[in-house]
């Protein structure tokens, strides 16, 4: 049995009674028992009028169905009457309650979304999910109860009185609930994905597709087993902690959907907090939006209050204001601008001119403490200074969420240690501790180890070809340790790392990489590479393909991505190449710096991007071109940068990857034809010369670093 608490409070009216409950509910199940038992999951009891923005206690088990558990701490002088759904109160605040209704009307509200799930419902349409609502009085003891008469009410209530409160009694109240139908080990996990919030990762589904010989076919396979959330993840993305916390993870594990879903989750159980959910590449504005108003309809919502929950870039501008912006505002401090910035600090990346411009306000401004909370997607790509802006920005207890995924960065796989970040206070100490948990259980680090997005040799790949293991110039960036890899999921077969220069092989298991299509032989290969003569030849092949992929194969165009990498003038040349090869198959293509650069994709066109537009963001079927550009003799002093551009676009892909090139490739060519041919094997091997540390551009791991930089694949 899985125990969630969404938010944990040690304080306020009636806690006493539901910790005693919590303690006795986690006694009362065992480690065999199929099911998962919440405490304070939000929802939105719209028949309540808004006012109940919680259930106490939510129980999904395999044989006992839904229970949803209203609690008080009355004690019995204080219940004065019951009548139908009425009780009438004396001797605290309330005048009246309706515990009972509240269970059945949050009960009725989980179970909704469940009745779209064709395994759940039988051929008349009814539900296989038995749903029951409980009180639990645990204040009450059953004497007191009986001598009041409330046993014998006409519509006497569900209750679990003080009585029913030991292991075995409580056992017992569950088996007497009524419905004696088993769910299907199928049933409950389709179930507890509607539950988990799965769900609104993909919304309704379509009409399953008969041709499974076809991409489309075999991408639905892959959209429906994207939208579940494993119990991590279904425990991260509903949880409420009480302060800082860090969410560590890599491309594919589901941490722009977790950020999503914990904003919703705090917006439907605290609507008056002022909360933000802020991120680096301005093409995720749509993503993140669509995704927290799925949410916060799946806890019961409607339309979220986008006053109170803000969707911000981090820089942001007049038109799109960004949490930079918003917080120099609130400081009285005139923003900056590109240009502003550039003529106040000097030339410089966006980047490093948004931290210039934060640090100004940490150094300078007086912040104000305007927000609740404050989450940070993509925080791998933000500067010390814009996490010290946002945390100065809130109220105590400083909620700072930020997720990260250290191999996304296109400068370093590497992100920063909170010490780093915060500093140490006057005894050394992390400024921002983040080890542990609060009271409660809610773990102030979490880590998200499986991805589960892009298949398993892709992922191979990209570590490979990301890192230049079997570069004829020597690895570019590495892990360096045995348990280094171990630590993200590696086996590591053969070898010593501490023996530099001899060969050492690893293997990643399949578990760590449970992509929907993997054991799908229709499906594969998901990657490929071909090399070209000529550009025009290229492009015509890539043109090609990818109006086979939409003409016969029946992919949505906008599930199509196509990355040139290169210098900015290459890219806008290549896409513009691109997009007229398309047009001449009758294919629509999307330059996505020809519009409006907070929306990524659209309907109907095929996407064409570079890769700083097109990290944080995916597609079935990805076309990454141009291959020879890392081999350009720009980057004779940098391989990392590339080599990172290379790794961001390999992971963009939830099924297919198609690289190409055009000319010799310099020894990049032959590097990537021997990988792939490793990886693409059924069992695939990754082997390589052990690296020297001394002899790395960038030695993944430092103390430096939270953790390795390609952590959770």
């Amino acid at each position: 049995m899985k125990f969630v608490a969404a938010e944990y409070d040690e304080t306020g009216r009636g806690v006493e009674a539901e910790l005693t409950v919590w303690d006795r509910l986690k006694r009362c199940f065992t480690a065999d028992d199929i099911g998962v038992c919440y405490y304070r999951f939000p929802i939105v009891d719209q028949q309540n009028n808004d006012l109940d923005r919680e259930a106490d206690f939510v129980v999904l088990h395999r044989k006992y169905g839904l229970v949803v558990i209203e609690c008080k701490g009355y004690k019995i002088d204080h219940i004065r009457s019951i009548e139908g759904a009425k009780w009438t109160l004396s001797g605290i605040s309330q005048d009246t309650a309706a515990p009972y209704s509240q269970a059945r009307d949050h009960g009725f509200r989980l179970r909704s979304p469940m009745m779209r799930e064709r395994s759940l419902v039988d051929e008349r349409g009814n539900c296989d999910i038995v749903m029951t609502p409980i009180v639990a009085l645990p204040n009450v003891t059953r004497a007191e109860w009986k001598r009041r008469g409330f046993d014998t009410l006409p519509s006497t209530p569900r209750v679990i009185l003080q009585d029913d409160l030991s292991k075995v009694a409580l056992r017992d109240v569950f088996e007497s609930l009524p419905g004696d139908d088993v769910l299907t080990r199928s049933q409950y996990e389709d179930a507890r994905a509607v539950l988990g919030g799965g769900q609104a990762i993909s919304g309704e589904r379509g009409p399953v597709l008969a041709d499974r010989d076809t991409k489309a076919g075999l991408y639905e396979t892959v959209e429906k087993g994207l939208k579940r959330f494993d119990d991590r993840q279904e425990e991260i993305g509903v949880q409420i902690p009480d302060g800082p916390q860090q969410i560590r993870g890599i491309a594919g594990s589901g941490k722009t959907a977790l950020l999503a879903r914990k904003a919703a989750a705090m917006h439907v159980k605290h609507p008056n907090w002022k909360i933000a959910v802020t991120f680096n590449t301005r093409s995720l504005y749509q993503t993140i939006r669509d995704s927290i108003r799925n949410f916060y309809a799946d806890f019961g919502g409607k339309e979220p209050d986008w006053d109170r929950l803000e969707v911000l870039h981090g820089w942001g501008g007049k038109r799109e204001h960004g949490m930079y912006y918003k917080i120099a505002q609130d400081a009285g401090v005139s923003p900056h601008h590109v240009g502003s910035a550039q003529d106040a600090f000097g030339d410089g990346s966006p980047g490093e001119l948004l931290e210039s411009c934060c640090q100004q306000l940490v150094d300078d401004a007086p912040i104000q403490e305007r927000y609740d909370a404050i989450l940070i997607d993509e925080a791998q790509d933000m500067e010390p200074s814009f996490y010290k802006m946002c945390y100065e920005a809130l109220k105590p207890p400083k909620r700072l969420i930020w997720a990260y995924d250290e191999a996304q960065n296109l400068t370093s796989l590497s992100a920063p240690s909170p010490k780093r970040i915060f500093g140490t206070n006057h005894a050394g100490e992390p400024a921002v501790d983040l080890s542990g948990s609060y009271t409660g259980g809610i773990q102030k680090s979490q880590i998200m180890r499986k991805s589960y997005r892009t298949p398993r040799s892709v992922l191979l790949l990209a570590h490979g070809f990301g890192m230049g293991l079997t570069s004829d110039r020597g690895a570019v960036q590495a892990i360096t340790t045995q348990e280094g890899w171990e630590d993200i999921g590696y086996e590591v077969l053969e070898g010593d790392f501490r023996r530099t220069g001899e060969p050492v092989s690893i293997r990643r298991p399949q578990v760590h990489s449970p992509h929907p299509l993997s054991d799908d032989p229709e499906a594969k290969p998901f990657v490929g590479f071909d090399t070209f003569e000529r550009k025009e030849d290229e492009l015509n092949a890539v043109a090609d393909a990818i109006a086979v992929d939409v003409k016969e194969h029946g992919l949505e165009p906008e599930h199509v991505l196509a990355i040139p990498l290169g210098s900015i003038t290459d890219i806008r040349s290549i896409g513009q190449r691109l997009t007229d090869l398309l047009a001449e198959r009758s294919v629509d293509g999307n330059l996505v710096w020809d519009g409006n650069k907070s929306v990524f994709a659209e309907q109907g066109a095929v996407t064409i991007s570079g890769i700083n537009r097109a990290k944080g963001n995916e597609a079935a079927s990805v076309y990454l071109l141009n291959l020879e550009y890392l081999e350009n003799p720009y980057w004779h002093d940098n391989r990392v940068s590339p080599r990172n551009e290379a790794f961001v676009g390999l992971t963009r892909t939830r099924a297919w990857c198609q690289l190409t090139g055009t000319g010799s490739g310099n020894g990049i060519f032959r590097e990537l034809n021997q990988l792939i041919t490793a990886v693409t094997d059924e069992d695939p091997v990754l082997t390589f010369p052990a690296p020297n540390p001394t002899n790395l551009e960038n030695e993944i791991g430092n103390d430096e670093t939270i953790a390795t930089s390609f952590d959770q694949f």
